[in-house]
């Protein structure tokens, strides 16, 4: 092995897809999950597929040494946080805008909304614009990860930070809205985060089970919004989930244990999600096809992509199209054009099934 670490680009990833080569990686039969046994079967032949080996990164130089956080105390408030009511479908921007309060930065809603949403109110908003906007507007930074968990949420709390979350408004049993809030405190005598909420009101406790259940659909994704010069301090909590490559094995492992576990429609979509994201495409489709089967997937946004894209990625287009066409309304904004295929999800299928003796270093 030369110095350079072969590592397959995700842009050739992506053209191979776009090229339409289906993968076909040791795919199996397309037939759905069935008892537990098989399900157990499914999910042990990918454990010694995917071993942790194959998140290492490898990394040239030791990297400086990151400050040591706060430890969380039993509870913790951000005092500065002002609230919001939203606008029509604009949970998002509301609650970026409460977070950036604790900034001292007074913006309105309807300023956020144009820059992160634009001008169609149906749309929600996704975190991959935040970071631009805050940057060029106020001088800060934002990032985003899947894989949270109420301890990070605790810690992050804890130093100062106003993580924002992704999780259904209110429990799905009453309605499937997907929802953004912002986290300003925790108490764990209650046992339950304090969040601004745009529709719920300000300090609004919610139990640290209901916190959780509520996210599952979402793949428990969060944002924060921080000052440049504390990204080593964010860093640090975060820890090795910082890394793109990291947190998608990670979750991965964490929706297909609690799919075996919980066995609900929630859980089968997220393992499902959580498996094409990692590039464990077969395993994705088993998964979705569990969860489509077992109940209604009304809201959960990301499968009108994944289930599609996971099929593609096996050569299976045919059956995509008639997937992208049966599910295209499980969201209130029907999509009119494909979205595009996650490239990082393609490049970890490629690096896992290609021996690293013939992955490109160029």
């Amino acid at each position: 092995m030369g110095v350079r670490a072969p590592l397959l680009t995700f842009s050739l990833a992506a053209g191979i897809l776009l090229a339409g080569t289906g993968f076909g990686l040791r795919a199996r039969s397309p037939a759905a999950i069935g008892p537990v046994a098989h399900q157990a079967a499914l999910v042990d032949a990918h454990a010694a597929a995917v071993p942790a080996s194959a998140v290492e990164v490898a990394v040239a130089a030791p990297a400086p040494a990151l400050p040591a956080p706060k430890e969380a105390p039993a509870s913790a408030v951000l005092p500065e946080m002002k609230h919001v009511w939203q606008s029509l479908n604009n949970c998002g921007p509301a609650a970026v805008v409460m977070a950036l309060s604790t900034f001292g930065v007074d913006t309105d809603q309807e300023v956020a909304r144009l820059a992160l949403r634009g001008p169609d109110v149906r749309r929600g908003m996704g975190p991959q614009g935040v970071d631009p906007w805050v940057k060029d507007n106020f001088g800060l930074r934002s990032m985003w990860r899947n894989d949270g968990t109420n301890d990070l949420m605790r810690r992050l709390v804890a130093n100062g930070f106003a993580p924002m979350v992704t999780q259904w408004m209110q429990d799905p049993t009453v309605s499937r809205i997907a929802h953004w809030r912002t986290v300003r405190g925790y108490d764990d005598a209650r046992g339950v985060f304090y969040v601004n909420d745009s529709m719920l009101g300000n300090m609004v406790p919610l139990t640290y089970d209901w916190f959780a259940r509520n996210w599952q659909s979402f793949q428990y994704r969060y944002m924060v919004i921080y000052r440049a010069e504390d990204e080593p301090l964010l860093r640090a909590i975060v820890g090795k989930e910082w890394s793109e490559m990291v947190v998608r094995q990670s979750l991965y492992e964490r929706a297909r244990a609690e799919a075996i576990a919980q066995g609900t429609t929630f859980a089968w979509l997220a393992y499902g999600e959580a498996a094409y994201a990692n590039g464990v495409f077969d395993e994705a489709v088993a998964a979705f096809e569990k969860g489509f089967s077992s109940g209604s997937a009304a809201g959960v946004f990301g499968v009108r992509s994944s289930y599609p894209q996971a099929l593609r990625a096996l050569g299976r287009k045919a059956e995509a199209d008639k997937i992208a066409q049966t599910i295209n309304g499980i969201t209130p904004v029907p999509s009119t054009v494909a979205p595009a295929p996650d490239s990082y999800a393609l490049f970890l299928a490629l690096r896992r099934a290609t021996p690293f003796e013939k992955l490109p270093t160029d």
